[in-house]
Protein backbone atom coordinates (compact mmCIF):
# COMPACT_ATOMS: atom_id res chain seq x y z
CA UNK A 1 0.00 0.00 0.00
CA UNK A 2 1.67 3.77 -0.59
CA UNK A 3 1.27 4.13 3.28
CA UNK A 4 3.38 1.70 4.31
CA UNK A 5 5.79 2.20 0.83
CA UNK A 6 6.20 5.97 2.21
CA UNK A 7 6.46 4.80 5.82
CA UNK A 8 9.34 2.22 5.03
CA UNK A 9 10.71 3.62 2.59
CA UNK A 10 10.77 7.37 3.62
CA UNK A 11 10.83 8.65 -0.14
CA UNK A 12 11.67 12.49 -0.79
CA UNK A 13 7.91 14.11 -1.30
CA UNK A 14 6.85 14.72 -4.74
CA UNK A 15 6.67 18.47 -4.59
CA UNK A 16 6.81 20.77 -8.14
CA UNK A 17 9.64 22.76 -8.15
CA UNK A 18 7.74 25.47 -9.85
CA UNK A 19 4.49 26.21 -10.08
CA UNK A 20 1.82 28.47 -12.33
CA UNK A 21 0.59 31.18 -9.91
CA UNK A 22 -3.48 31.71 -10.37
CA UNK A 23 -4.36 34.78 -11.04
CA UNK A 24 -6.46 36.59 -8.58
CA UNK A 25 -9.37 38.34 -10.07
CA UNK A 26 -10.02 42.01 -9.31
CA UNK A 27 -10.97 42.48 -5.59
CA UNK A 28 -14.32 43.35 -4.37
CA UNK A 29 -14.76 46.15 -2.31
CA UNK A 30 -12.40 46.59 0.78
CA UNK A 31 -14.80 46.93 4.17
CA UNK A 32 -15.04 50.55 5.21
CA UNK A 33 -17.40 52.05 7.45
CA UNK A 34 -20.35 51.26 5.24
CA UNK A 35 -19.64 47.56 6.08
CA UNK A 36 -21.35 45.85 9.48
CA UNK A 37 -18.37 44.49 11.47
CA UNK A 38 -19.28 40.99 12.28
CA UNK A 39 -17.95 37.79 13.35
CA UNK A 40 -20.82 36.36 12.19
CA UNK A 41 -20.57 37.68 8.84
CA UNK A 42 -22.60 40.10 6.66
CA UNK A 43 -23.63 39.46 3.04
CA UNK A 44 -24.40 42.68 0.77
CA UNK A 45 -26.82 42.52 -2.11
CA UNK A 46 -24.49 41.03 -4.33
CA UNK A 47 -23.53 38.21 -2.77
CA UNK A 48 -20.38 39.33 -1.03
CA UNK A 49 -19.31 37.82 2.52
CA UNK A 50 -17.61 39.91 4.98
CA UNK A 51 -16.63 38.54 8.39
CA UNK A 52 -14.64 40.07 11.01
CA UNK A 53 -11.67 37.53 12.23
CA UNK A 54 -11.57 35.38 14.56
CA UNK A 55 -9.01 36.73 16.97
CA UNK A 56 -7.99 40.26 15.05
CA UNK A 57 -10.85 42.67 15.01
CA UNK A 58 -8.84 44.74 12.36
CA UNK A 59 -8.54 42.03 9.94
CA UNK A 60 -12.07 41.32 7.54
CA UNK A 61 -12.13 38.54 5.24
CA UNK A 62 -14.19 39.20 2.37
CA UNK A 63 -15.51 36.05 -0.05
CA UNK A 64 -17.05 35.95 -2.98
CA UNK A 65 -17.20 33.49 -6.42
CA UNK A 66 -13.55 34.59 -6.90
CA UNK A 67 -12.48 33.44 -3.27
CA UNK A 68 -11.81 35.02 -0.18
CA UNK A 69 -9.88 38.16 -0.02
CA UNK A 70 -8.39 39.28 3.48
CA UNK A 71 -7.90 42.93 4.04
CA UNK A 72 -6.35 44.82 7.12
CA UNK A 73 -8.04 48.22 6.94
CA UNK A 74 -8.37 48.63 3.61
CA UNK A 75 -5.09 47.06 2.78
CA UNK A 76 -4.86 43.36 0.80
CA UNK A 77 -3.08 40.86 2.85
CA UNK A 78 -4.05 37.61 1.49
CA UNK A 79 -6.01 35.88 -1.11
CA UNK A 80 -7.23 32.31 -1.30
CA UNK A 81 -8.42 31.24 -4.63
CA UNK A 82 -11.47 28.71 -4.76
CA UNK A 83 -10.66 25.16 -4.49
CA UNK A 84 -11.51 23.77 -7.59
CA UNK A 85 -10.64 19.54 -7.42
CA UNK A 86 -9.37 19.65 -4.18
CA UNK A 87 -6.30 22.73 -5.19
CA UNK A 88 -5.94 26.28 -3.74
CA UNK A 89 -3.13 28.78 -3.62
CA UNK A 90 -3.31 30.93 -0.62
CA UNK A 91 -1.22 34.34 -1.80
CA UNK A 92 0.15 35.98 0.98
CA UNK A 93 1.36 39.47 0.01
CA UNK A 94 2.77 40.17 3.21
CA UNK A 95 5.18 37.27 3.21
CA UNK A 96 5.47 37.36 -0.84
CA UNK A 97 4.62 33.64 -0.93
CA UNK A 98 2.22 31.34 -2.08
CA UNK A 99 1.21 28.43 -0.21
CA UNK A 100 -0.09 24.99 -2.07
CA UNK A 101 -2.97 23.80 -0.55
CA UNK A 102 -4.05 20.10 -2.56
CA UNK A 103 -5.21 17.50 -1.97
CA UNK A 104 -5.77 13.96 -3.94
CA UNK A 105 -7.86 11.31 -3.81
CA UNK A 106 -6.50 7.89 -5.53
CA UNK A 107 -6.90 4.10 -5.44
CA UNK A 108 -4.83 1.61 -3.38
CA UNK A 109 -3.89 -1.50 -4.66
CA UNK A 110 -5.37 -3.45 -2.28
CA UNK A 111 -8.64 -1.18 -2.46
CA UNK A 112 -9.82 1.34 -0.39
CA UNK A 113 -9.12 5.12 -1.05
CA UNK A 114 -5.46 7.06 -0.31
CA UNK A 115 -5.32 10.93 0.25
CA UNK A 116 -2.38 12.75 -0.57
CA UNK A 117 -1.85 15.87 0.68
CA UNK A 118 0.42 18.59 0.05
CA UNK A 119 1.27 21.98 1.40
CA UNK A 120 4.61 23.39 -0.43
CA UNK A 121 5.29 26.92 -0.08
CA UNK A 122 6.84 29.13 -3.15
CA UNK A 123 7.23 32.64 -3.73
CA UNK A 124 4.83 34.72 -5.43
CA UNK A 125 6.56 33.85 -9.14
CA UNK A 126 5.94 30.18 -8.25
CA UNK A 127 9.61 29.18 -6.99
CA UNK A 128 9.76 26.80 -4.60
CA UNK A 129 10.96 27.92 -1.09
CA UNK A 130 9.70 25.13 1.38
CA UNK A 131 8.33 21.64 0.14
CA UNK A 132 6.46 21.31 3.55
CA UNK A 133 4.86 18.62 4.28
CA UNK A 134 3.51 15.50 1.96
CA UNK A 135 0.72 14.14 3.99
CA UNK A 136 -1.02 10.33 3.30
CA UNK A 137 -4.02 8.92 5.20
CA UNK A 138 -5.79 5.97 4.49
CA UNK A 139 -8.15 4.23 7.23
CA UNK A 140 -6.79 4.74 10.52
CA UNK A 141 -3.35 5.45 9.27
CA UNK A 142 -1.52 8.52 8.33
CA UNK A 143 1.58 9.77 7.59
CA UNK A 144 3.29 13.25 7.14
CA UNK A 145 6.95 13.63 5.35
CA UNK A 146 8.48 16.31 4.98
CA UNK A 147 12.42 17.54 4.46
CA UNK A 148 13.15 16.99 8.35
CA UNK A 149 10.72 14.42 10.15
CA UNK A 150 8.55 11.52 9.20
CA UNK A 151 5.58 11.04 11.44
CA UNK A 152 3.26 8.49 11.57
CA UNK A 153 -0.44 7.97 13.19
CA UNK A 154 -2.61 5.16 13.65
CA UNK A 155 -5.91 5.12 15.37
CA UNK A 156 -6.75 1.98 17.28
CA UNK A 157 -9.45 2.73 19.18
CA UNK A 158 -12.11 5.53 19.99
CA UNK A 159 -9.97 5.66 23.20
CA UNK A 160 -5.97 4.95 21.75
CA UNK A 161 -4.03 6.37 18.91
CA UNK A 162 -0.01 5.73 18.64
CA UNK A 163 2.21 8.38 17.13
CA UNK A 164 5.61 8.17 15.96
CA UNK A 165 7.94 10.53 15.02
CA UNK A 166 11.56 10.11 13.27
CA UNK A 167 14.02 12.73 12.04
CA UNK A 168 14.77 12.03 8.41
CA UNK A 169 18.16 11.57 8.51
CA UNK A 170 17.87 8.32 10.40
CA UNK A 171 19.47 5.52 9.33
CA UNK A 172 16.97 2.57 9.59
CA UNK A 173 19.28 -0.84 8.50
CA UNK A 174 17.42 -3.61 6.40
CA UNK A 175 16.23 -5.96 8.78
CA UNK A 176 14.33 -3.13 10.88
CA UNK A 177 12.30 -1.75 7.56
CA UNK A 178 11.74 -5.26 6.74
CA UNK A 179 10.19 -5.19 10.06
CA UNK A 180 8.45 -2.00 9.98
CA UNK A 181 7.01 -3.53 6.71
CA UNK A 182 5.85 -6.56 7.88
CA UNK A 183 3.86 -5.08 11.27
CA UNK A 184 2.36 -1.72 9.40
CA UNK A 185 1.04 -4.37 6.61
CA UNK A 186 -0.30 -6.38 9.36
CA UNK A 187 -2.07 -3.54 10.79
CA UNK A 188 -3.64 -2.09 7.80
CA UNK A 189 -4.79 -5.44 6.87
CA UNK A 190 -6.91 -5.52 10.32
CA UNK A 191 -4.56 -7.12 12.75
CA UNK A 192 -5.05 -5.44 16.02
CA UNK A 193 -3.88 -8.58 17.73
CA UNK A 194 -2.12 -7.71 20.78
CA UNK A 195 1.58 -9.18 19.55
CA UNK A 196 1.79 -7.23 16.17
CA UNK A 197 0.71 -3.63 18.04
CA UNK A 198 3.50 -3.91 20.44
CA UNK A 199 5.57 -5.10 17.60
CA UNK A 200 4.68 -1.70 15.60
CA UNK A 201 4.96 0.14 18.59
CA UNK A 202 8.79 -1.56 19.14
CA UNK A 203 9.53 -1.58 15.78
CA UNK A 204 9.08 2.65 15.34
CA UNK A 205 10.92 2.81 18.64
CA UNK A 206 14.00 0.75 17.20
CA UNK A 207 13.78 2.70 14.14
CA UNK A 208 14.98 5.46 16.49
CA UNK A 209 11.11 6.99 16.12
CA UNK A 210 9.63 8.63 19.27
CA UNK A 211 6.73 6.84 20.16
CA UNK A 212 3.62 8.77 22.10
CA UNK A 213 0.04 7.07 22.94
CA UNK A 214 -2.76 9.43 23.07
CA UNK A 215 -5.86 8.96 25.14
CA UNK A 216 -8.92 9.24 23.74
CA UNK A 217 -7.38 8.96 20.07
CA UNK A 218 -5.74 11.93 19.20
CA UNK A 219 -6.26 13.42 22.44
CA UNK A 220 -3.80 14.22 25.29
CA UNK A 221 -0.70 12.03 25.90
CA UNK A 222 -0.54 9.49 28.23
CA UNK A 223 2.69 7.55 29.74
CA UNK A 224 3.85 5.06 27.73
CA UNK A 225 3.73 2.35 29.63
CA UNK A 226 0.13 3.37 30.01
CA UNK A 227 -0.42 3.32 26.89
CA UNK A 228 1.06 -0.06 26.39
CA UNK A 229 -1.44 -1.60 28.69
CA UNK A 230 -4.39 0.21 26.97
CA UNK A 231 -3.30 -1.08 23.91
CA UNK A 232 -3.20 -4.65 24.97
CA UNK A 233 -6.53 -4.23 26.55
CA UNK A 234 -7.85 -2.82 23.10
CA UNK A 235 -6.12 -6.04 21.22
CA UNK A 236 -8.27 -8.43 23.63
Amino acid sequence: MLVREIIVEQAQPPVAQKIKPIEMPSPPKAPDATIPRSRNGHTTEDGTTYKQDKYDENIMHVSNGGGTFTFDGSRLIKWTSPKIQGYRQIHDFVQKTIKVDADTTVQSPEGGDVVISTNAVYDLEGNLQNGGELGISAGAASTGLSDKELKLNFVISDNLSIHARAPRNTNIDPKTKQQLAQVVAKTQSGDMSQGNLLAMANAFRKAGASITFKSPANGPAIPFNQGVEMLKQASN
